[in-house]
């Protein structure tokens, strides 16, 4: 295995896809041993001493901006356009008819939006429900979906939206208030499951009728994003769902998916869900925004990232996501268009902390030591060449929160210093080489989703180094929906890896509040009462200076407790076939506008 992680670096260097500092840096990332990182160091001296004849482009600097709206595509030798998030230039349709797929190798979990707690669920769920408020990818400010306008109280306590005439439920019945505050009453039932209950309950006092088509929400304090937070989630049908049981809402077709049942007023209607294959949803000839141009849209289940790629190069996908090794090769593609931007994800590791599942992890020094273990900056350029960058504290880049100078503990790459953490709390080494402490070993498995080759490098790694400080990590891989019940559901793990994106507000109380372990995100029972404060403060004052320096101070505090590890904020690299108009692959919302997406015949 080793042989070939050399060669295969011996061959991006000599093709000068590589520097002599990425080589050695993927090397190390990789776990090459000594004798073939000096073998490296004398190929890199000879590669120094004569330089490479036409190499290929390498890919962008970490950390590299955004596109503004008006940025141009650059052309690559191969005509494959290369272009930013916001470049917004619409076509009027020269046809219409047809169908999109789209491709990944996670399938949904449910289509109930009271339920959506993962990306594929998520993504397809958005094309059959309609929001209340939507985010505007441009500007990322609210701008209505279902409410025509709204009105603020002058003390920011109460909202009241007025939701827009004529829009119909895919059944042709009226959408009315009513819908309105069924839903939210779901998401605030705790027989549901809801993974925004805790939120919700928490910020949302009352949810009243004041007509039929007029609600009001009375929050219990102040809430600055309570519009991009709270109601940006899809509403549901009360005709429909009103004599389900909530504790069975999980199992009811409508969630599962039924034809006829599974309804929303978006631009897409429920056609079919075939497990770990596909889903199909047909247009919505009566959707209020306009008939969409598409006859249908499917959402393509296949066994891995590889395959994606593969598949959106024959064309039998025509949107998905790409990993950084697969770019050099994409860009050699003709028919596709290539997009490159920031997001508001992250990836992380969690520490069990609840200690009836495990102590091992119950000391801030092991916590700690294990981070300062990880060369995150060589693991980004090993495994994502070097598209994103290592995260410093917990606020993604695209935030305006972001504040990376002012975080204290950065975590820098220093097995020396987490040996000491170590050897400070008790944990010496055992004789085999792995730390013990009153009989324990420091020996535990991490879990992530198979499929995604980056974590299971990520995961490879860890293991890697985490035994040259005397800790035994042993990775587990499983099937998305087992992964996502384990890490959300049962909590059944000592350690698990996974990716996680922010809104657009740096409110982050859905992770790192202690009330969020029951109906929100804090999937590790994390809790410290000055967290939650500083949180709760955030999210009273509408200043956003003040804001920023609630959320630095925040920061600070998990950053000394890590309970969780943030590694990177990767960029995202998306591909549309150039078949497909109108799509504008963003972090924001690329569905706002999917009934104006159009596929040439």
């Amino acid at each position: 295995m080793e042989r070939l992680q050399e060669k295969r670096l011996l061959q991006e260097l000599m093709r000068g896809r590589l520097s002599r500092r990425q080589v050695l840096r993927r090397a190390a990332a990789l776990g090459v041993s000594a004798s073939a990182m000096s073998a490296l160091l004398a190929a890199c001296a000879r590669e120094e001493a004569t330089p490479a004849a036409s190499p290929t482009a390498a890919p962008p600097a970490a950390g590299t901006p955004a596109a503004t709206p008006t940025a141009a595509p650059a052309e690559t030798p191969a005509g494959t356009a290369e272009l930013g998030p916001a470049t917004f230039q619409y076509e009027e349709p020269r046809n219409k008819g047809g169908t999109l797929i789209e491709g990944s190798f996670a399938d949904a979990k449910t289509l109930n939006p009271i339920l959506v707690s993962d990306t594929a669920s998520g993504a397809v769920s958005d094309l059959i429900f309609n929001s209340v408020i939507r985010v505007d990818p441009q500007t990322t400010e609210p701008v209505g979906e279902l409410a025509d306008k709204w009105e603020i109280s002058d003390d920011g306590l109460i909202y009241t939206f007025t939701l827009r005439d004529g829009v119909t439920w895919h059944d042709g019945e009226p959408l009315t208030a009513d819908d309105v505050k069924f839903t939210y009453d779901l998401f605030m039932n705790e027989a549901t499951g809801s993974p925004r209950r805790a939120e919700m309950t928490e910020r949302i006092k009352t949810v009243e009728l004041v007509d039929e088509r007029t609600v009001r929400f009375t929050l219990n304090f102040p809430v600055a994003p309570f519009l991009v937070e709270q109601m940006v989630y899809g509403i549901v049908p009360q005709h429909v769902l009103q004599d389900v049981d909530p504790a069975q809402l999980a199992q009811d077709p409508f969630s599962t998916g039924q034809k006829g049942r599974t309804i929303g007023t978006g631009p897409f209607m429920f056609e079919e869900w075939v497990k770990d294959d596909h889903i199909t949803l047909v247009k919505n000839p009566n959707y209020w925004e306009g008939e969409p141009n598409l006859d249908q849209y499917i959402w393509k289940v296949v066994p891995d990232a590889t395959v994606v790629a593969q598949q959106l190069k024959t064309g039998e996908i025509d949107y998905g996501d790409i990993e950084p090794s697969q770019l050099e090769d994409m860009r050699l593609q003709p028919n596709v268009n290539i997009y490159k931007y920031d997001t508001f994800d992250f990836t992380f590791y969690a520490y069990q902390l609840d200690p009836e599942k495990t102590t091992i992890f119950q000391e801030k020094e092991v916590r700690q030591a294990l981070l300062y273990a990880l060369d995150r900056q060589a693991m980004i350029d090993a495994i994502r060449f070097g598209i994103g960058r290592v995260a410093v504290g917990t606020m993604p880049v695209m935030s305006w929160a972001y504040n990376p100078d002012a975080i204290q503990n950065k975590y820098e790459y220093d097995p020396e210093r987490a040996k000491q953490l170590l050897d400070q709390a008790g944990w010496t080494p055992g004789p085999d080489g792995i730390r013990q402490k009153n009989g324990q070993r420091l020996a535990f498995t991490i879990y992530t989703n198979a499929g995604n080759k980056i974590r299971e490098q990520y995961v490879a790694v860890f293991q890697e180094q985490w035994r040259q400080i005397g800790v035994e990590c042993t990775p587990q891989t499983e099937e998305w929906n087992a992964f996502l019940d384990r890490i959300t559901g049962t909590k059944d793990f000592e350690m698990f890896l996974v990716g996680f994106s922010w809104g657009v507000d740096p409110d982050q109380s859905t992770m790192w509040k202690c009330s969020a372990y029951e109906g929100g995100f804090n999937m590790n029972k994390y809790c410290n009462p000055e967290v939650d404060q500083l949180l709760d403060e955030a999210l009273r004052t509408t200043d956003q200076e003040q804001r920023k320096e609630l959320y630095t101070q925040m920061q600070n505090i998990l950053m000394e407790d890590l309970p969780s590890a943030i590694l990177d904020f990767p960029q995202a690299l998306s591909v549309v076939n150039k078949r497909v108009h109108n799509l504008f692959p963003n972090d924001v919302d690329d569905r706002y506008n999917a009934h104006q997406w159009w596929v040439e015949s």
